[in-house]
């Protein structure tokens, strides 16, 4: 080989290896940008998903609010009715503005900004005049609160209305939003991936063979990253145990799979009694432990492959069961709740029990085509709220199973 086909070599070698130098770097920065994106479209989803549960949560103490009798209670009722409507608020803002303690950025796309601002939704005015009401429910005197309260009226007609429907339409757009800019990047990391295939195909024959053992690591590692952020997007970081993202496409389609088979689908919403009194007495590291734990027993009581537990957010959890009537699913909650008291968990600022206990509402129900599975977490959530306002560490059912109670948007 002469002087000049050496340096000719050198020159594509040189070359080559710059080619596959700014590869690397860009495969890098393009998987750094999937992991901060998908980390932000989770807090946006989760966040904008709460609103539903605050509103919910907001109408169910304004109804205990107008029908308490005592002042005491009700003087607690509307300190909790405040804390819940600074949170709605908060994250209201946060979606809109961008709040970097909740990590939201606050850019709308086109189609977002005409779900909060354009009709028929307007979901900005609608979430602003529904907290405008719960202030002004707030401050209203006792003798002032009765169901014929124009801003109780409005609260509850808001609830269980367009406002529901207008939040439910944005969570859908996030989805629908982070699913596109995720499908984008492993589209990108994927262009990538074949250009550097290429050249080092290419730098292996006219170079040295060597080459081909690293681009199989290469591969390999990718496959495996994409695997990792694969899991990452439908598992909880904390708890190991699928996450509310995981959860809604779980349960939506067991909801369409129990109505083409006319089967039962149930559901357990489980909630950690007086998880805010654990943090403040142990700390948030002894808080993450507990939660883990309790993570860790539902998901070891749960007997059959179909069934799924997920975090359903903070320290709520949600079970489902197919082909499990309503007999059946107070049987299995019932047993997750004597699993977690017996787990021992020590908790000496509960005030029901000196160990972790938990309050579990479940509901189940024969699922119609045409409906969506918002009805059985409805009655889940209420089951579970009437659990906690009997004194929790026990296990509520509906009496009343009604069968495709909301239809899907559009139909």
């Amino acid at each position: 080989m002469n002087v000049a086909s050496v340096r000719s070599l050198k020159r594509k070698c040189f070359y080559a290896l710059g080619i596959i130098a700014l590869l690397s770097i860009l495969g890098y920065l393009n998987l750094h940008q999937l992991i901060k994106n998908q980390e932000v479209s989770t807090a946006v989803i989760n966040i904008s998903g709460r609103q539903r549960m605050l509103s919910q949560k907001a109408a169910l103490l304004s109804m205990q609010l107008v029908e308490g009798k005592d002042r005491t209670e009700r003087q607690k009722i509307r300190k909790s009715l405040s804390e819940v409507t600074a949170l709605m608020e908060k994250a209201h803002n946060g979606l809109i503005n961008g709040d970097k303690t909740l990590n939201l950025p606050g850019k709308l796309s086109p189609q977002l900004k005409a779900l909060y601002y354009e009709p028929p939704d307007r979901l900005d005015l609608k979430m602003r005049t529904f907290i405008m009401n719960t202030r002004s429910l707030l401050y209203e005197t006792d003798q002032n609160l009765s169901p014929d309260n124009p801003h109780f009226r409005y609260i509850l007609a808001a609830s269980q209305g367009d406002l529901l429907l207008s939040i439910d339409k944005v969570v859908s757009e996030y989805q629908a939003q982070s699913e596109s800019d995720i499908k984008r990047i492993q589209n990108f990391a994927l262009f990538i991936l074949f250009v550097t295939l290429v050249v080092l195909l290419l730098e292996a024959i006219i170079i040295f063979r060597p080459i081909i053992r690293y681009i199989h690591k290469e591969t390999k590692q990718l496959s495996d990253s994409n695997i990792k952020l694969q899991r990452l997007s439908t598992y909880d970081s904390l708890t190991g145990i699928p996450n509310r993202r995981y959860f809604d496409e779980f349960i939506t389609r067991e909801w369409s799979r129990a109505a083409r088979d006319t089967t039962w689908l149930a559901l357990i919403m489980v909630d950690i009694d007086f998880f805010k009194n654990y943090n403040d007495t142990y700390g948030h590291q002894a808080g993450d432990d507990c939660l883990q734990r309790v993570a860790a027993t539902l998901q070891d009581a749960l007997k059959r492959p179909a069934d799924l537990v997920a975090r359903y957010g903070g320290e709520e959890f949600a079970v489902v069961l197919p082909g499990t009537d309503l007999k059946g699913a107070v049987n299995v909650a019932e047993s997750l709740r004597e699993r977690i008291e017996t787990s021992k968990i020590p908790h000496s600022a509960s005030l029901i029990s000196e160990y972790v206990t938990v309050s579990l509402g479940v509901a189940a129900t024969i699922p119609a085509l045409e409906s969506s599975p918002h009805s059985l977490i409805n009655q889940a959530d209420k089951s579970l709220y009437q659990a906690k306002r009997e004194g929790r560490n026990r296990v509520c059912a509906v009496e009343s199973i009604v069968t495709g109670a909301i239809p899907f948007a559009g139909k």
